[in-house]
């Protein structure tokens, strides 16, 4: 493993990989792994998200957990409307971008060459803009291309 927050999504991962979903405490990871608790919540917050595929619910208290699910792929219109309504933004990097377009992917739901094209014509290079509104312009692109994806 490259570093810690390599290893605790691995373990988190495989966990999911076994059931579709997982409940941890996010104090008892951090023992787990001899890290602080902030740790945890930096993995959950960057490496568990809707773009990547995963839903999280948490519970707070005495025994406070996070539940971290798999989105299911026969729901794939569900997923895509997700991701034009709650999740991305008015901005969008290409990173975001390309990690979404590695899931849907994954997911069958785009194949290679429809990856290929989506991020060549959402690419910094071809956007010739000011750098300020890049992200604003693929942002409201991508979210037409997630539109259109609904009724393939």
């Amino acid at each position: 493993m490259a570093n810690i927050s390599d290893a605790i999504e691995q373990f988190i991962i495989a966990t999911i990989n076994e059931s579709d979903s997982v409940e941890i405490s996010r104090n008892s990871l951090a023992e787990y792994f001899s890290c602080a608790p902030s740790q945890i919540n930096y993995v959950l917050d960057t490496r568990f998200t809707l773009d990547r595929g995963f839903v999280k619910e948490s519970k707070r208290g005495g025994s406070g957990f996070i539940k971290i699910s798999k989105v299911i792929n026969s729901d794939s219109n569900s997923y895509l409307s997700s991701l034009v309504t709650d999740s991305i933004g008015e901005e969008l990097s290409f990173k975001r971008m390309c990690q979404i377009l590695d899931k849907l992917l994954t997911d069958n739901i785009i194949d290679d060459g429809e990856k290929n094209i989506i991020e060549t014509v959402l690419s910094d290079d071809s956007l010739i803009m000011p750098f300020t509104i890049k992200d604003k312009v693929r942002s409201k692109a991508f979210k037409n291309v997630l539109m259109k994806l609904m009724v393939k």
